[in-house]
C-alpha cells in the first residue's frame, strides 16, 4: 500500500480538514483578539497567523513535504498554546490544538511519524498543567480527535491506492486487450498459412501423381489396354483419395494418425513411386521412436513436398529418403538425381516446408547444383517436444 506522503495532489479529505482549520483559525482568532489587549494582541495574531499560514507552505497542491509540516505545525501551533496557557486564561486555548492535532494524526500515517501519538498525549498532560481543567477529560479529547484524524488519514490512503489499483488493472486491462487482438490476428494468420501450405503440398502431390500417369497412359493404352484400364481405376482412385485428403486438411484432420511416422512415411512412398514410376529408396537410422502428432504431421508433408518438388521441377528418376533418428534430434534427408540447379529460388512450396520446420524450432538446409540434384537436409530437435 503506498503511503500517503507519496501523493501530490490534494484528496477531497485534505480540502476539508483545510477548510475545517480555516474556520478553526478564524473563531480562536477572534477569542485571542477578544481576550488580550494592547501590542500583545496583534503579537498572538501575528503567531496565530505564522502557525496557519507557514505549516500549508509545506502542505498544499503540488508540494507535500509531511516532515516539514510536521515540525513548523508543532514549533509554532504548540508553542503558542503552550504561551496561552500559562499566561492567558482564554476559554478556547486547549481547543485551540484539537485540529491541529486532528490534522497531524491525518498526515502522520508512515514510520516514524506514526509513532508522533504519544508524544502528543505528553504535550496533553504539560498543558494540563497550566489550565484549570481534567487531564484525563484532556486526555480523552485528545485520543477522539487523534483518532479520527487517523482513521481520515487511513481512509485517504485506501482510496488513494485503490484508484491507484483500479487505474493499473485498466491499464493492464487495454494491454490484455490489444495483444489479445493481437494473437487472434496472429492465430487467423497462422492458421491461413497452414491451411494453404496444406492444400498446396497436398494438392501438388496429387496432381504431379495424376499427371505423370495421365501423360503413361497412351502409351500403356496401345501396349495392353487391360492395364490402360486398371491404371485408369487407380487414377480414380488416386484423385478420389486426394479429395478426401484436401477436405481432411480443410478440416485440420491429420491422416494417418494411427500409424506410426516410419508407416506413414512408407505409405507415402509406395503410393508416390506406383503412380509416378519413381525409384524412392527408405532408409531409417537409430531406433524409431515415437514422436508428437505435431512433428510427425509436417515431417510427412516435408516428404512429400520433397518428393513432388523432385519430381516436377528436377525430372527425378531416383530419390532417396533417410530418416535418423538421435537422442536429440530427428534428422530427414532427402536427395534425388533430378537436374538440380546453381541458384536456387524458394517456390510456394520449399518456403512453406521451411516455415513448418522453423515452427518445430529446427532448421532446413536445401543444397543443389545443376546436373547433380538436390539434396534437402531437415533438423528437428526432439527435446522440443517431449
Amino acid at each position: 500500500m503506498k503511503a500517503i506522503k507519496d501523493q501530490r495532489k490534494w484528496h477531497w479529505l485534505d480540502y476539508f480538514l483545510f477548510l475545517m482549520r480555516t474556520i478553526w483559525f478564524a473563531y480562536n482568532g477572534n477569542s485571542i483578539f477578544i481576550s488580550t489587549i494592547g501590542s500583545e494582541k496583534w503579537i498572538l495574531l501575528l503567531w496565530a497567523s505564522c502557525s496557519y499560514i507557514i505549516p500549508h507552505l509545506f502542505y498544499r497542491p503540488g508540494l507535500i513535504k509531511f516532515q516539514y509540516y510536521i515540525m513548523t505545525e508543532v514549533l509554532l501551533t504548540g508553542s503558542l498554546f503552550i504561551y496561552l496557557s500559562s499566561q492567558h486564561e482564554i476559554a478556547v486555548t486547549y481547543s485551540f490544538l484539537l485540529v491541529p492535532i486532528l490534522t497531524v494524526a491525518y498526515a502522520c500515517q508512515v514510520k516514524p511519524l506514526i509513532w508522533l501519538g504519544p508524544f502528543l498525549v505528553v504535550g496533553t498532560w504539560a498543558g494540563s498543567l497550566f489550565i484549570n481543567k481534567d487531564f484525563f477529560a484532556l486526555f480523552i479529547d485528545t485520543i477522539i480527535f487523534y483518532g479520527i484524524g487517523f482513521c481520515l488519514g487511513r481512509t485517504t490512503i485506501v482510496i488513494t491506492a485503490n484508484k491507484e489499483l483500479i487505474a493499473s488493472i485498466e491499464e493492464k486491462n487495454k494491454h490484455l486487450e490489444y495483444y489479445s487482438k493481437r494473437i487472434e490476428e496472429l492465430t487467423i494468420r497462422e492458421e491461413r498459412n497452414r491451411v494453404s501450405q496444406d492444400l498446396h503440398d497436398t494438392v501438388g502431390h496429387i496432381f504431379t501423381s495424376v499427371i505423370t500417369s495421365l501423360d503413361a497412359l497412351p502409351f500403356l493404352y496401345q501396349a495392353d489396354k487391360k492395364e490402360a484400364e486398371k491404371s485408369i481405376k487407380e487414377i480414380s482412385d488416386l484423385a478420389r483419395n486426394g479429395l478426401n485428403d484436401v477436405r481432411k486438411t480443410i478440416h485440420h484432420m491429420s491422416p494417418m494418425n494411427h500409424q506410426t511416422l516410419v508407416e506413414s512415411v512408407q505409405e507415402l512412398i509406395a503410393d508416390f513411386m506406383k503412380h509416378t514410376a519413381t525409384d524412392i529408396k527408405l532408409n531409417v537410422e537409430g531406433e524409431a521412436i515415437k514422436v508428437s502428432e505435431r512433428v510427425k504431421f509436417v515431417i510427412i508433408r516435408c516428404i512429400q513436398e520433397g518428393l513432388t518438388n523432385a519430381k516436377r521441377h528436377g525430372q527425378s528418376t531416383f530419390i532417396k529418403v533417410n530418416i535418423s533418428f538421435k537422442q536429440e534430434e530427428l534428422i530427414v534427408l532427402i536427395e534425388d538425381n533430378g537436374n538440380g540447379c546453381d541458384e536456387l529460388n524458394l517456390g510456394f512450396g520449399l518456403r512453406s516446408m521451411k516455415d513448418r520446420i522453423s515452427a518445430l524450432a529446427g532448421t532446413v538446409n536445401f543444397q543443389s547444383k545443376s546436373n547433380n540434384g538436390m539434396r534437402i537436409t531437415c533438423n528437428i530437435p526432439m527435446a522440443k517436444e517431449v
